[in-house]
């Protein structure tokens, strides 16, 4: 392997006759490093050569062949086992590492190998993202030497050489292993026979009704009956008369009800769950058979779930779903409740372009198919999928986004009876100079849609050649699929996950989308300790905690031992940063709201506090008739210093200053950046007096950026009722 310039030319050795020269250059850059590389003998270097276990990376220059690297290894077939690498700092803009491990992942490849390992401080967390970067992933911890005490990632690296048995699975762009085949697969719902009588007119839940048939077209679920339908129909019909609802119920697919042994294992299960009062005096209906009938075929044909209108069978919707795992629904769990929320409006980078985003209206059914035409989706999708015309009957949520009066954007999402679940489609006029903002404005009100403490799966689709949409999402912690290139999902947590509130949000994750976390909270080592979990397709996987808050973002996971710093806020700072206050302002939003990563700026002797993965806590002053609280929480990702007059929109659009507002914070010629994300309000402030409790709520305390402990910390989240 080789990578060609002018000046120079890498190559990779493995041959004894070509490593031996180089030796000694080996050994040396080894004991520079011991305490990364750990110590070999000297002679252990010339054994592992001999049989060609090392690999030497050198570069042939105009000065002749200089020593850039090594990778030092050991075979035991069928898997493989990285001692060492080591690459000299000069060489590394040529990718030295990669290249060794290329030219490894290929030898052993050849020798049908199926995988490689390597052993990487919890600690270092350049060296982890580096293999994370080449496609190891974290398969286990284990504890380091005893005069270290550092716990050890063992990170796997499966090679592409045929198997009995399937790799892992477990991928670094879908850390999760969701399946995206199963995002795409619509559940079953059998309706009951007064569903299907209440689309009859003057019917006081026919729009209901209406809504689970559209939700149908939408592509959201699939219905069908069971041939108890039939059965009832036949029933209830008077003698000589036909009744146009059994045509009707012959078109939708039917299910046949179980008999025999299975029905009446089936039937004495269910009659004390549902009529528990009429089933001990043996005084069920023939209508109360019919709908243990319907529930029996739901159960025994594997169906998600059962759409029905009478009240004893929803009011034991919690115990059926708990132990058949079905959904008992209303078809009101099909229609969108309540009134749609204003418009709104946003700022932009151009602080004279705001753009808006209003729900759509039927007037608006021309541009948003014109839009869908033009990125070629068909009429077919368009009708069903996207619901692009007749979407006004509150069946699913649409909005659009305006640029201007130039319509740019267009996203919409069904209401689903999966209220764990948001499944949106999206677009944009990719050739607006502020499509980017319109696509974060459209991400942001998906956003919203998640309660304080609310766990929810995002599936996001979108038309082919949408690169902006691709680009805004994985930035908000979305993942891909290698097989799909129009669908992204994520898992949000809209909270603070602490040791107290654990198992809620560990039961809630599993029961959104099959993703667990361990079953008791881990004390937090570092911002680098990576927590075990299991993925929705049942791998066992470590995940970095950054990593792992970026993932479920807006998450913070707040475990005991972990340290924060409370920030100070001016209240006509903090309302257009945090946008915190329950009263929300008429005016646009500030451009900061359009951003994932804000920024704060601050002095420059605060620098030293704002370490990257550090839990930020806003205190809004009293001054200005600020709440003197701490209102929010957030993370820091990266802080840098800045010169005052280098400030540019890079810096300032992400804040909530102007170039003419930077002496509002001081007069010295530098400041201090921090960028942070995962910005979570609290529900309750934390005022003052606790904070004087805590011991960390004097006025001195609270005049510049100031670093508290975990027992502090651990008292503001509880105080904010996290």
């Amino acid at each position: 392997m080789s990578m060609n310039s002018p000046r120079y030319a890498l190559n990779i050795l493995r041959r004894y006759e070509e490593v031996a020269p180089f030796l000694q250059d080996v050994q040396e850059a080894a004991d520079s490093a011991r305490d990364s590389l750990g110590f070999f003998p000297h002679t252990v270097y010339s054994e592992y050569a001999r049989k060609g276990n090392l690999f030497v990376a050198v570069v042939d220059g105009e000065e002749g062949r200089t020593y850039a690297g090594h990778l030092l290894i050991d075979l035991r077939p069928p898997m493989a086992k990285v001692l060492q690498v080591f690459v000299n700092a000069v060489y590394r803009r040529l990718h030295t590492g990669t290249a060794l491990l290329s030219n490894l992942k290929a030898y052993l490849t050849d020798l049908q190998f199926i995988s490689i390992t390597a052993r990487v401080g919890e600690d270092m967390i350049d060296a982890n993202a580096f293999w994370e970067s080449q496609a190891f992933y974290a398969q286990r911890l284990v504890p380091g030497g005893a005069s270290r005490r550092r716990m050890i990632v063992v990170r796997s690296h499966e090679l592409a050489t045929p198997q009995l048995f399937d790799t892992s699975g477990i991928d670094s762009c879908n850390p999760f292993g969701l399946n995206f085949a199963a995002a795409n697969e619509k559940p079953t719902y059998l309706l009951d026979m007064n569903v299907l009588f209440d689309l009859g007119p003057r019917r006081q839940r026919r729009e209901d009704v209406a809504n689970v048939f559209r939700a149908e077209r939408m592509q959201v679920c699939s219905l069908a009956v069971s041939s108890e339908i039939q059965a009832e129909l036949v029933r209830t019909c008077p003698a000589g008369k036909t009744d146009p609802m059994q045509d009707f119920a012959a078109i939708l697919p039917t299910y046949s009800v179980p008999s025999g042994a299975a029905w009446d294992k089936i039937a004495d299960e269910l009659g004390p769950l549902v009529f528990p009062e009429r089933t001990l005096r043996e005084a069920l209906t023939a209508n109360d058979v019919s709908d243990l009938r319907h529930l029996g075929t739901a159960i025994f044909h594997g169906l998600r779930g059962l759409v029905t209108s009478d009240t004893s069978v929803l009011a034991a919707a919690p115990v059926l779903r708990d132990k058949y795992g079905i959904e008992v629904l209303s078809p009101s769990a099909f229609s969108v409740t309540g009134s749609a929320r204003a418009e709104g409006a946003a700022l932009t980078a151009n602080p004279n372009v705001v753009l808006s985003i209003e729900e759509a209206k039927a007037e608006d059914e021309d541009e948003i198919r014109a839009l869908l035409t033009m990125l070629g989706v068909s009429h077919a999708q368009q009708l069903g999928q996207w619901a692009a015309v007749d979407g006004s009957r509150r069946a699913c949520h649409r909005y659009i986004v305006r640029h201007g009066t130039a319509f740019i954007g267009y996203v919409m999402w069904p209401q689903t009876a999966h209220n764990s679940l948001i499944a949106a489609t999206m677009a944009v006029v990719e050739r607006d100079s502020v499509a980017i903002d319109a696509v974060r404005l459209m991400l942001g009100k998906l956003n919203e849609q998640i309660t304080d403490g609310g766990v929810k799966l995002i599936q996001l689709t979108f038309p082919d050649r949408q690169a902006v949409i691709r680009e805004a999402a994985v930035a908000l912690g979305f993942a891909g699929s290698k097989q799909s290139h129009t669908q992204l999902q994520k898992i949000a947590i809209n909270g603070v996950v602490t040791a107290a509130n654990w198992k809620r949000y560990r039961d809630a994750l599993a029961s959104t989308c099959g993703v667990r976390l361990p079953s008791d909270a881990p004390h937090f080592r570092s911002v680098g300790q990576h927590i075990e979990v299991y993925t929705a397709d049942g791998n066992r996987t470590l995940i970095p905690l950054l990593r792992l808050e970026s993932v479920l973002s807006p998450a913070l996971f707040c475990l005991p031992g972990r340290t924060g710093v409370i920030v100070p806020l001016r209240r006509e700072f903090a309302e257009h940063l945090l946008r915190h206050l329950r009263q929300k302002s008429l005016l646009p939003q500030p451009r900061a709201q359009l951003y994932q990563q804000r920024h704060y700026v601050s002095g420059p002797k605060t620098l030293a506090v704002f370490t990257p993965g550090s839990l930020m806590l806003f205190y809004e002053s009293e001054k200005g008739k600020g709440l003197g609280a701490i209102v929010a929480a957030a993370r820091v990702v990266r802080s840098y210093h800045q010169n005052r007059d280098a400030m540019g929109h890079s810096d300032l659009d992400a804040s909530v200053l102007e170039p003419d507002l930077l002496e509002e914070i001081g007069r010295t010629e530098t400041r201090t950046v921090t960028v942070f994300d995962n910005l979570i309000i609290f529900p309750t402030p934390v005022p003052r007096k606790i904070l004087l409790e805590l011991g960390c709520g004097e006025p001195v305390q609270l005049l510049s950026s100031r670093r508290i402990n975990d027992e502090q910390v651990q008292g503001i989240l509880t105080s904010a009722c996290i």
